[in-house]
């Protein structure tokens, strides 16, 4: 077999097991991130963003997770993605070491960048200005040589990637400053000059204010959406001088293309153990759960969130769960089958608070308890960065309506209209403005208010003033139930 056909050959089955391993282990995360980053089709929008640090970045991420509501789209995008940056960093690696021994090592920050999936704080936008950055390695090193033109190509394009992906730019500038010392020695010190400007430029980003801190101008602090030790994202951009440092020092070594392939193979084979063996540490099977049953009851797919439940697992009074017994008139009877806690412990512990405000927001609204679904979605949306959660923007609708409050409604209509994929909703739901009797029908204002005893004297507020509302009536009477198990 020929070389050039045998490295296609490994780098698609790398590329399979890549977009499956995705796929198997964050499915339901993408949904969420779809929600994080919402892109507007709207001018004002797309040219402040670009005016902002990393902004172009930002818009190419948030582009990418609208596609991530559809099914199978989120792993799909995210596989490319790795996989293009990984064959890049393998092409830079081969101008070190043309055997090509090194390609498979390419993988290694891929998997750090998978990695960082599990932190619900580290933003797409991460990832895409990482991969920015490889492409603008990519570019630098197939440049004809050439010290002077190289020269103002950094000098020029560390600023730019700098304002362009914003702190992610530090992988570009030590990374082709490695590859010239490597490549020319001290002919090649010259090429210090980069790290150098990256440093001025993010000086004057933080003097000027475009960049909050220190912290978020070097490192990759900036793409969190909230202060965070997890340190996958550092170790994929360091991963790259090492990766080039790396291959220099390979070369020197005799190996030939034909003998190649077990390094190549070895390098794949520690690739997938580092995202393997790190995932399985890190990995929180109690957040995932609760990505997977709030897309679930998204798509008001109940059906499933029972069927996939664990009984060992602690169900707590105000769980999707729950809600999903409510929604099929099971919830009184088999509410005990599910490890039931205390009501003392209403609300399971959820880290990210923003997961446990989504959470609220959808019960409070099956229960009519409008009030509270407002302020519970009010404070999942303004945890979400950008404050452009779909999910929480139509509650905010609803309850809005509900409350009377038209142009507070119609205001976060504007915002979901001017999306791809929830325009049709928005537009929809614009005939309830002008139509109060409409509005009653749909979202009775029952629960406008809230009496300030707890969960129970408004529960029982909602269930006397409508009757009918089935769901808050099963929540109450499984309070009482609860209540006698203190």
């Amino acid at each position: 077999m020929k070389t050039k056909t045998r490295n296609i050959l490994i780098f698609s089955v790398a590329a399979l097991l890549m977009a499956a391993g995705i796929y198997l282990t964050q499915e339901y995360r993408f949904y969420n991130i779809e929600g994080s980053d919402l892109f507007l089709y709207d001018r004002a929008y797309i040219s402040d963003t670009l005016c902002e640090t990393g902004g172009f970045a930002l818009l190419a991420a948030s582009f990418d997770t609208q596609f991530m509501r559809i099914p199978f789209a989120g792993p799909l995008l995210a596989a490319m993605l790795y996989f293009a940056a990984s064959c890049l960093i393998a092409s830079v690696l081969r101008r070190k070491c043309p055997s090509g021994a090194m390609d498979g090592f390419a993988f290694i920050p891929a998997a750090f960048m998978f990695l960082c999936l599990e932190n619900g704080y580290f933003r797409y936008w991460g990832h895409m200005a990482f991969v920015m950055s490889i492409v603008a390695l990519w570019w630098y090193v197939t440049m004809p040589k050439g010290w002077k033109r190289r020269l103002a190509a950094g000098l020029i394009g560390v600023p730019l990637l700098y304002h362009f992906s914003g702190s992610a730019a530090i992988v570009f500038a030590v990374g082709v400053c490695l590859y010239e010392i490597t490549d020319r020695g001290v002919k090649g010190l010259w090429s210090l000059a980069f790290p150098a400007v990256f440093a001025l430029t993010a000086f004057i980003y933080v003097r000027t204010s475009m960049v909050s801190g220190w912290a978020a101008a070097l490192t990759p602090f900036m793409y969190y959406s909230n202060p965070s030790t997890y340190f996958f994202p550092l170790y994929a951009w360091a991963s790259v001088p090492a990766l080039i440092l790396a291959s220099w020092i390979f070369s020197r070594f005799a190996i030939g293309q034909k003998n190649a392939l077990i390094p190549v193979l070895a390098g794949m084979a520690v690739s997938f153990f580092i995202a393997g063996n790190l995932y399985s540490k890190v990995h929180s099977e109690g957040n995932y759960r609760l990505l997977q049953e709030e897309y679930l009851s998204d798509n008001e797919d109940w059906g499933r969130i029972i069927e996939t439940a664990d009984r060992r697992r602690p169900t707590y009074f105000i769980s999707y769960l729950n809600l999903a017994l409510a929604e099929q008139g099971h919830l009184l009877e088999r509410f005990p089958y599910f490890n039931p806690q205390a009501i003392s412990g209403v609300m399971p512990p959820i880290p990210n608070i923003r997961y446990g405000m989504s959470l609220q927001s959808k019960v409070y609204l099956a229960w009519g308890y409008v009030a509270a679904a407002r302020q519970s979605a009010f404070d999942a949306n303004m945890m979400t960065p950008g404050m452009r959660d779909p999910r929480q923007l139509k509650i905010l609708v609803q309850t809005n309506l509900a409350a009377g409050s038209y142009e507070v409604a119609e205001k976060y209509l504007d915002i979901l209209e001017r999306t791809l994929m929830y325009r049709k909703w928005a537009k929809d739901m614009r005939c309830f403005l002008d139509d109060p009797e409409k509005v009653a029908a749909f979202l009775p204002a029952e629960g406008v208010y809230v009496r300030h005893d707890g969960l129970k004297g408004d529960l029982e507020d909602i269930v006397s003033a409508n009757p009918s509302q089935r769901i808050a009536l099963q929540f109450l009477e499984v309070y009482k139930m609860m209540e006698g198990m203190q």
